[in-house]
């Protein structure tokens, strides 16, 4: 190939269809395949203006810009060090997260492009105003996704996002259940400051698996230093609050927090000490009778049993809920990238909640950080630990049940499957290098969420009630699994020995370092439980599980936008009853965050919530009433339920249901 530059007298011919430019004209032919135009001569240097071509022929080139990346995928040093030179203008671009929106000093910005609307406008008047200087107005540009929250935003950008009304953060200082578990927590800081050999592990927490003793001592320590405890409470308990949690001057808040409540019913740490201790001994029972029956698998109950013996007291509290789970990040986990020859695994650092983790590292996954592609090996292995398997299966109805794997039972049941909970994360291939990302990483696997049921069901039958025709329990404790079934369901083939993972069953596999493996691969989901706040709706004449979908995902966005939280916050599944369906809203927060509560509580509430999914659903989106699209009820954690989304059964479920208030 032979390249020139054009000089202003020489001859040239352009398209007259295409506009394409040519030095040579055969025939007045244009060279684009299956163009129809004629070529036409004229001077090079009657050309009109190009921005490009005027690029090319000016002697001094722009400088080339040293684009970075800043998020938490970036190990801290490397990170800041990338502010320091992109405040002094080496780095030129930077790729980055929300990070940058508070408490970050960028120095002077010329410009800030946003990949999606921010959740507030408050978010957005902090990200934005970033750019400009005082005398210098600066550049914005937002990219508004086709999804409801960007679409919402971008029919009227100037009053709800643009013109800065902020809203008063809702702060709910009258939420019993986040107070008990601060009281729980206050009251355990100053029991492990006394005790601190029982902060160490679980087991130390116990005592004696066959006779607990961790909450007996605890409500001890809190009886014998009652005043002390209830005068630093009553400081950071809300007065009007104080007769309902037990601080009113009768000592029930340590019934609350470490006895019995009410006759039959046991406090949050009454009731995980009894599982804990439950599982521990189930596990010790199995071990002895794989002994006399000189089974094999003992070794793995036993590294079991000492999973559930050494979690972190702290890790086990906050997981169960039995304190506050916010400031403790005990779901993160990593997928671990070993030193490579090039240093690369150093400067980053790859975590995410383990919810998201279980699809996004899942083995195979592909994550793109610091100019690198990293791909999942497996599941992380710890020596000497073992990690949970549980057995679950749904019926048609779309209930779900679950329960514990035991080594050396029936391996395959009809209609049943395993998960495997990988807490300890995931790993790479010890060996193989990063590679330059062709293009942006995709995302193999996606997550679905599903309803093991409440905590206590007796309580969900009692307290039922019904208003506009909808029948809604409280708010109450329930447990929530979410699986990661690999790609069309198909799980994923992991060796329990080594932690090598494969979406595709192999004859013969190496571990994550390298070695010839002799584990065997067995197929299992990856699976996450938690505790958090449900409530459950039941919508007369909602018999279809697609149209119960449907109106699910309306009714989330609904109540995102009524409690002014965005939507991630909150998540819905369904689960059957009786005759049809039900719907399962529940906080996406381990341990539950009272939002919603709102909806058994605040009947005005309730009816705001269906207000505005009935806004959702009404068809500005431009998709017809038996389709779905981003602009109403679709997103990417629902995408396996696109193709039967449907807005006008939601939207008829919701008019009728408002009509009754009249």
């Amino acid at each position: 190939m032979r390249v020139k530059a054009a000089q202003e007298s020489d001859d040239l011919w352009q398209c007259d269809t295409c506009e394409r430019l040519q030095f040579y004209n055969v025939r007045d032919v244009c060279r684009r395949n299956k163009c129809p135009g004629n070529l036409i001569a004229l001077k090079a240097g009657d050309l009109a203006p190009n921005h490009y071509r005027n690029l090319y022929e000016n002697k001094e080139m722009p400088i080339r810009l040293n684009a970075e990346e800043h998020t938490a995928q970036i190990n801290s040093g490397v990170a800041q060090e990338r502010q320091k030179l992109f405040i002094k203008g080496r780095i030129h671009l930077l790729s980055s997260s929300t990070t940058f929106e508070l408490g970050v000093d960028l120095g002077d910005l010329e410009a800030v492009f946003l990949r999606n609307v921010p959740p507030e406008p408050f978010n957005y008047a902090q990200r934005a105003g970033r750019a400009g200087r005082r005398d210098t107005p600066g550049l914005v540009i937002t990219y508004c996704r086709r999804n409801p929250h960007d679409l919402y935003h971008y029919a009227d950008p100037k009053e709800r996002i643009l013109s800065g009304k902020i809203r008063t953060p809702p702060l709910h200082l009258r939420n019993e259940k986040i107070i008990s578990r601060h009281i729980t927590a206050t009251a355990l800081s100053a029991f492990f400051r006394k005790n601190q050999d029982r902060f160490k592990d679980v087991q130390s927490l116990v005592g004696d698996w066959g006779n607990p003793r961790g909450r007996k001592d605890f409500q001890s320590f809190c009886e014998q230093n009652r005043v002390s405890l209830e005068t630093a409470l009553r400081s950071i308990v809300p007065e009007e609050m104080h007769e309902e949690t037990g601080l009113a001057g009768d000592g029930s808040w340590i019934e609350k927090v470490a006895g019995k409540i009410k006759e039959g019913e046991d406090s949050r740490f009454a009731e995980v000490e009894m599982k804990v201790c439950k599982d521990y001994n189930n596990m010790e029972r199995l071990r002895t009778e794989f002994f006399k029956q000189r089974r094999r698998g003992g070794d793995r109950i036993i590294k079991r049993m000492d999973t559930i013996a050494y979690e972190s007291a702290l890790t086990f509290l906050s997981r169960q809920a039995v304190i506050p789970k916010y400031g403790f990040p005990v779901d993160v986990v990593e997928l671990d990238t070993p030193p490579s020859s090039q240093s690369e695994a150093s400067m980053v650092s790859l975590q995410r909640d383990l919810s998201q983790a279980i699809a996004e590292y899942a083995p195979g996954g592909k994550v793109v950080a610091n100019k690198k592609e990293w791909e999942s090996y497996g599941v992380k292995m710890v020596p000497g630990k073992a990690l949970r398997v549980m057995r679950y299966e749904r019926d048609e109805q779309h209930n779900f049940k679950q329960w514990e794997w035991k080594e050396g039972n029936q391996e395959e049941s009809p209609g049943v499957d395993k998960y495997l909970w990988p807490q300890f994360g995931f790993v790479t291939d010890f060996f193989k290098e990063p590679k330059e990302p062709q293009r942006r990483a995709q995302r193999l696997y996606t997550t679905r969420p599903y309803f093991a049921g409440f905590e206590n069901p007796n309580d969900a039958r009692r307290n039922t009630r019904e208003f506009l025709g909808v029948k809604i329990t409280p708010a109450l404790p329930g447990t929530l699994v979410v699986l990661c079934e690999g790609k069309n369901g198909c799980g994923f083939h992991i060796c329990l020995k080594c932690g090598a993972g494969f979406s595709d069953r192999k004859s013969s596999h190496k571990s994550p370092n390298g070695t010839v493996c002799t584990g065997t691969l067995k197929k299992f989901s990856l699976g996450h439980e938690f505790s958090t706040d449900v409530t459950r709706l039941d919508f007369p004449g909602v018999a279809d599980i697609w149209e119960t979908y449907s109106l699910a995902y309306a009714v989330l966005l609904g109540a995102a936008s009524a409690l002014e939280v965005p939507d991630a916050d909150l998540n819905v599944t369904i689960t059957g009853r009786s005759v049809g369906f039900s719907i399962v809203l529940y906080d996406n927060v381990p341990g539950g965050a009272g939002l919603v509560a709102n909806l058994y509580e605040e009947e005005d509430t309730f009816i705001d919530v269906l207000k505005e999914a009935k806004e959702r659903v009404k068809g500005e989106c431009g998709c017809g009433s038996g389709e779905s699209c981003y602009g109403c009820l679709r997103s990417y954690r629902n995408q396996f339920a696109h193709p039967d989304l449907q807005r006008g059964f939601a939207l008829q479920c919701l008019e009728k249901a408002l009509e009754r208030r009249d």
